[in-house]
């Protein structure tokens, strides 16, 4: 029997299909109707007996209803019954990415310190001690962001975007300039960050994760764990706890 993962976020829906821990299926999509359809076809190649959707944009009852009535499915929220003990404060405020995220790291380093770093629209860093107590996190604006910024609060300067093969010690025109103080600025955030948390939790996993885990990956000097997946694997091993 397989499991369908739905990680509906605010630019793509990913489908993943899983086989107990194996990711046998993936598939990106738009909107809701795209959706649909694709998971329409994945029924025909796969026997889907469980579902788990996580949501962070406008609901879809059609598409939800279609869910319940096909697979025994799971609407991920802070209420179900999950991997880790949360000693976040405010929990109800938790972005659920973030908490699928450390579910994640929990299955793949069991009683393991580990620091999760997701580098996407924000940077989020969050801590999960001996791989089961979720202690909290930071979040800061991602590097996209950081160029945004720039280009809608002043009256000259360019958008331009993420380039880790380009990444020197200063710029020698407007360009450069910016994209090296952005960049050399979020890798100092990021080595502090990791040199800070190092100092306090022993044997630290790096994990990063989100679509600009790719320039850390890079460009950083620590041993650390790329896993694109892991969100996906969070919501999995929550699927499993709940349904």
């Amino acid at each position: 029997m397989f499991n369908l993962i739905i990680d509906a976020g605010n630019t793509i829906i990913k489908l993943r299909v899983l086989m107990q821990k194996e990711i046998v299926s993936t598939e990106n999509c738009k909107d809701w109707d795209s959706a649909l359809n694709s998971i329409k076809l994945l029924q025909k190649n796969f026997k889907i007996s469980a579902c788990i959707l996580s949501n962070v944009r406008e609901s879809n009852a059609l598409f939800e209803n279609y869910l319940t009535k096909n697979f025994k499915t799971i609407f991920f929220s802070h209420t179900n019954k999950l991997p880790v003990i949360i000693n976040y404060k405010s929990l109800e405020t938790l972005g659920i990415d973030r908490l699928a995220a450390v579910c994640g790291a929990s299955e793949l380093f069991p009683n393991k310190n580990s620091l999760i770093i997701d580098a996407g629209t924000a940077i989020t860093y969050d801590i999960l001690k001996d791989g089961k107590i979720y202690e909290g996190g930071n979040i800061s604006p991602g590097i996209k962001i950081r160029f945004k910024a720039l280009n809608t609060f002043t009256k000259k300067l360019p958008l331009i975007d993420i380039d880790a093969e380009d990444n020197n010690l200063f710029g020698q025109n407007t360009e450069q300039a910016i994209r090296y103080g952005v960049q050399n600025g979020i890798l100092h955030e990021v080595k502090g960050v990791i040199e800070d948390f190092k100092l306090k939790y022993s044997d630290l996993n790096i994990i990063f994760t989100g679509g600009d885990s790719f320039f850390f990956e890079k460009l950083l000097n620590f041993r650390i764990f790329a896993e694109p997946n892991l969100t996906t694997l969070g919501l999995n091993k929550i699927l499993e706890l709940n349904a």
